[in-house]
């Protein structure tokens, strides 16, 4: 059997949560007994460091796109690919997924987690357009919970719930990368 792994862009420290734990507990969903070993790999370039110098042929990496100025799919595709150049990685676009443009873009997709997780969270307040679109998604959910009970949001203590809670189905279909990521999983 061939050892998958999945270096993720995020923090390894766990004195907050385990972030690992969230990703993995989300992926298992769909990819069941195809369970990459999850790494986290800090910021974007460690992770980008520790998949390029992975000796494992079966590595994978899941990244944060950051682009300010998303607004449909081709600009998500001219980003990956000068995140890929930046990298001399053009030819593994196979191997490098992306969160577009962070998992908060994720969590901003399915409010129904966003007023589970932040009980007084007011559903008008949370924009119906794309969430891949939203410049910034961390920034924008730190303003939109700030006045919460639970109160500011933090990327990793209010992350990992808000990752076991998402719908991976709903995911898949939302954001191509998490649907190319499953099934390229699924298929090795």
């Amino acid at each position: 059997m061939v050892k998958k792994i999945l270096f993720i862009e995020g923090t390894a420290d766990d004195s907050n949560g385990e972030l690992r734990k969230g990703f993995r507990i989300l992926f298992e969903k769909k990819l069941k007994d195809k369970m990459p070993q999850i790494i986290m790999g800090n910021d974007k370039n460690s992770t980008a460091r520790k998949f390029l110098h992975s000796k494992m042929p079966s590595a994978y990496a899941l990244m944060d796109l950051d682009g300010k100025e998303i607004r449909n799919k081709n600009s998500i595709e001219e980003l990956k690919t000068n995140d890929l150049s930046k990298f001399n990685r053009t030819h593994q676009r196979d191997f490098v997924f992306y969160m577009v443009q962070e998992m908060e873009a994720w969590f901003l997709s399915q409010p129904e987690i966003l007023q589970e997780h932040f009980t007084d969270l007011k559903s008008t307040k949370i924009p119906k357009k794309n969430s891949q679109f939203i410049p910034n998604p961390s920034v924008f959910l730190q303003k939109l919970v700030k006045n919460t009970k639970k109160g500011e949001y933090h990327k990793v203590k209010d992350a990992v719930p808000l990752l076991c809670k998402l719908d991976i189905e709903k995911l898949m279909v939302d954001f191509d990368d998490v649907k190319k990521l499953i099934e390229t999983l699924n298929t090795i």
